[in-house]
């Protein structure tokens, strides 16, 4: 009796040693080295925040995290371009890099982290009547897409308004990237050029501060040519090396946009005619900063 009790004892011992050997082989084939808990793959951003990786129970495969949801900036408009103790200043220096956050395709306007907000444009002009200008906000490589013919003798441009008069007296230069995507402007020239209240005419809505009767509006300060290449590069232009019409208050100090110009160069022979450029140029990453 005592024997038989002892061997089923054993028995049953065994019995339960087979099974949590079984349950830890099966565990151990699940792909890890301890099965109890797997963790799954984070989600994918979306702009914003990385998702939280999900989690799942023995073998199963945890579920992908929420990917982070792009947070837009918030802007108010001011009604004029009133300058002064009332213009606005930017923190950070930042004008726009024309991301998720700052370009709405729903109100076709940009809008920054200090509350600046404005919308694009693009112009032209010249003797031949064949400067041409297009321009747009590229969502997918996120710039400024202007799409130019600067005709002989001619110009084009295009740039950003900005929706309040800014003071950058802080900073002395400004910054950008800029290159060409398509085309050419060999022969032509490339300049950035700051918009000022008083060489915007009263004619603009909202209005600046000249009277196109009383002389030339348009004087706004420009920077020297500058070299584009096929693949992007910053430049940076102090305001000191910028050239323009006399302004009686400060320049840095009204502010009300900027826009880039593409321009015909010179004849390349006596008594020729000036050459004619035709480019995509592409703008981003758009600073004020101060320049050693």
């Amino acid at each position: 009796m005592g024997n038989s009790l002892t061997k089923i004892v054993r028995f049953s011992a065994l019995v339960m040693a087979g099974g949590a050997l079984s349950f830890a082989v099966f565990f151990s084939n699940c792909g890890g080295s301890s099965g109890d808990r797997r963790t799954g793959t984070a989600g994918t951003s979306g702009g914003g925040s990385t998702g939280t990786a999900g989690t799942g129970i023995g073998c199963a495969t945890g579920t992908g995290g929420t990917g982070g949801a792009v947070v837009m900036h918030t802007c108010t408009p001011k009604p004029d371009l009133t300058c002064g103790a009332s213009a606005i200043t930017l923190a950070s220096g930042k004008v726009t890099d024309f991301g998720p956050a700052d370009w709405s395709t729903t109100n076709g306007k940009w809008c920054d982290a200090s509350g600046l907000q404005g919308s694009r444009f693009s112009y032209s002009g010249g003797p031949d009547g064949m400067s041409t200008n297009m321009n747009a906000v590229d969502t997918g490589m996120g710039n400024l897409l202007l799409t130019l013919t600067a005709g002989s003798a001619g110009y084009a441009g295009g740039g950003i308004t900005f929706e309040g008069c800014v003071d950058v007296s802080t900073y002395n230069a400004i910054s950008f990237t800029a290159f060409v995507s398509s085309g050419a402007v060999t022969g032509c020239n490339f300049k950035v050029q700051m918009r000022t209240f008083e060489q915007l005419p009263t004619s603009n809505n909202p209005p600046g501060g000249c009277d196109p009767d009383a002389g030339s509006c348009y004087g706004f300060p420009a920077s020297p040519n500058l070299t584009l290449g096929m693949s992007a590069q910053t430049f940076t232009v102090k305001f000191a090396d910028m050239t323009g019409a006399t302004h009686v208050n400060p320049i840095p100090g009204q502010l009300v946009g900027l826009q880039w110009q593409l321009e015909s160069g010179m004849a390349q022979t006596e008594g020729g005619a000036q050459p004619i450029c035709t480019a995509d140029i592409r703008i981003d990453d758009i600073a004020f900063v101060t320049a050693p």
